[in-house]
């Protein structure tokens, strides 16, 4: 879940002009084994798509000149949950017709809409990327966490029941392609971590 609502704008991490912004609608697709005893057990109705955690969100940057902020919020189709998160890229090197773009980028994401389970992610992650054309390949690497916490309800019990904790980190490695047409422009683009996960987007914007 924790890698499903992470906040990924779903583009090389970049610095726009104060006149720049995106906006668009990206997914976010993560493999469940359903068949699994936490998924049986804390899932009513199954709501993947080919054994898949499919996370729609729309996005939305503006350029700061010298970084780009995202915002993204997203719903799970039949369900009550939703997530809300952003992300700042800031430019360490700035890219040109010869070298490349280095930029780090920060993220995070929460989940509502579930009384009992509370999720938050965090992550910081190094992108480089070079545009060719219309064409820019990215890749990335960094590490995420993840802070999860749950409560049971409905359990009569003498002794009280503790709050159940999950703390979690791991790497991201990720790669990447954004298209660039007039309109509009779409990316694609992988990452390895817990699970691999593929996320799309098709957005318009300077």
């Amino acid at each position: 879940m924790a890698q499903g609502i992470y906040a990924t704008p779903v583009e090389p991490a970049r610095a726009r002009g104060l006149l720049g912004f995106d906006i668009g609608v990206a997914a976010t697709a993560v493999p469940v084994d359903t068949n699994a005893t936490y998924w049986q057990r804390s899932v009513g109705d199954d709501f993947t798509y080919s054994d898949h955690l499919v996370v729609p969100r729309v996005v939305a940057a503006k350029g700061l000149s010298v970084a780009t902020i995202s915002a993204m919020y997203s719903e799970i189709p039949e369900t009550d949950i939703a997530m809300w998160g952003g992300a700042l890229d800031v430019p360490i090197i700035n890219g040109g017709l010869l070298k490349p773009t280095l930029a780090l980028r920060g993220s995070y994401a929460t989940l509502q809409g579930i009384d009992n389970f509370d999720l938050k992610t965090y992550g910081a992650e190094i992108f480089l990327s070079k545009g060719f054309g219309p064409v820019t390949p990215y890749a990335a690497y960094g590490m995420a966490r993840s802070d999860a916490r749950g409560r049971i309800e409905g359990v009569i019990s003498i002794v009280p029941i503790p709050e159940l904790v999950d703390k979690s980190e791991m790497n991201r490695i990720t790669l990447g392609v954004k298209l660039s047409l007039l309109i509009p422009k779409i990316v694609i683009e992988a990452t390895q971590g817990e699970e691999r996960s593929y996320a799309a987007k098709v957005s318009f914007g300077l």
